[in-house]
């Protein structure tokens, strides 16, 4: 398989299944997309998505992960269609602590003033960060993948067997997924509900997330606002039923509550009814006491690759731990 261009199969088409899918058609390989739901109904599509490490391990690579992430969206500030815009961000904390790790990723980092915090938080930052509009990003790299060759198909795939009768290179993106595909009992669901509302001229992310019983925060995008949320963790995964992606525009009482722990934010959305919801949309992040980013040889012919278990961080470290699979691969074939 050395030098030689290879036909791989990646099953997952959320955020790291194309980006993976791309950057692997980059490398020179022929590639194929299969997965059981594909966008807008994944569980990247669920996500905000601010730049923002968040809910995911191992620090020591996340950070290169990210920051390579953030190079790349950088870059896609030219391409409108891409999603990517810049947006100042207020990040507010019930405890003081270390500066975090990405500091020097973003831009013009510096701690909040006590006048920008609300009362109880006693620390927070402000910096420069990108968010990216999943609304228009997923399709993007969807197009971008399909411009350059590859094939997408809706197809469940149950066993490994069967993928690795279509390709002796897999690539494993399934993300909640892997719990029954590979039996990885770590991974367990996060689940998510943000309510969509028009955009009104406002522009700054604040993020005040450190309860996870009262968090709430704001991600403006191009066309709407992103109101959250809930991280309701299911260690077990007893409860998930195989959902990624529901969606509604019915402001139901936990939707209800989001609006009004956000109020608290800004007295500018203070003031949100149902004529001003889009959509009231849930998923469920796959959580993973770190990500699983590693290759193994299945058999001396197969090669199996797993990127999965990004928590809530999914689309920020999507570049960096593509570009980790693309390395792995070419190290695996000499």
């Amino acid at each position: 398989m050395q030098n030689e261009p290879l036909d791989i199969l990646v099953i997952g088409c959320g955020v790291s299944g194309l980006t993976t899918g791309l950057l692997l058609q980059e490398a020179g390989h022929r590639v194929r997309i299969w997965a059981k739901t594909l966008p807008p109904y994944t569980t990247s599509n669920a996500a905000a998505a601010v730049w923002h490490p968040f809910k995911v391990h191992p620090p020591e690579k996340v950070a290169p992960w990210g920051a390579e992430a953030f190079r790349r969206f950088e870059k896609l500030l030219a391409t409108p269609e891409s999603g990517v815009i810049r947006s100042p961000v207020l990040e507010m904390r019930v405890e003081r602590g270390a500066d975090p790790a990405w500091r020097g990723v973003v831009g013009n980092f510096r701690h909040a003033t006590a006048a920008e915090l609300l009362p109880g938080r006693v620390d927070g930052y402000v910096f420069e960060a990108l968010v990216i509009d999943t609304n228009r990003y997923l399709e993007y790299l969807r197009g971008r993948f399909l411009a350059q060759g590859g094939q997408i198909a809706q197809r469940t795939v149950e066993r490994l067997d069967g993928a690795f009768v279509e390709s002796q290179v897999v690539v494993n993106c399934t993300g909640l997924g892997a719990r029954e595909l590979v039996g990885d009992r770590d991974i367990h669901p996060s689940r998510g509900k943000v309510v969509r509302i028009r955009q009104r001229d406002f522009h700054q992310v604040i993020l005040d997330d450190d309860d996870r019983s009262s968090m709430a925060y704001i991600i403006p995008r191009i066309d709407d606002i992103v109101l959250g949320g809930t991280d309701e963790e299911d260690v077990t995964g007893e409860h998930y039923r195989g959902e990624e992606y529901i969606e509604s525009t019915t402001l139901d009482p936990e939707a209800e509550a989001i609006v009004q722990r956000v109020a608290r934010l800004t007295p500018r959305l203070a003031e949100v009814t149902s004529a001003d919801v889009l959509k009231v949309v849930t998923g469920w992040r796959p959580v993973r006491s770190q990500v699983r980013l590693e290759g193994e040889r299945v058999t001396p012919e197969r090669i199996l690759l797993h990127n999965y278990g990004h928590g809530g961080a999914g689309v920020t470290l999507s570049w960096g731990c593509a570009r980790e699979v693309v390395e792995q691969l070419a190290a695996m074939i000499g």
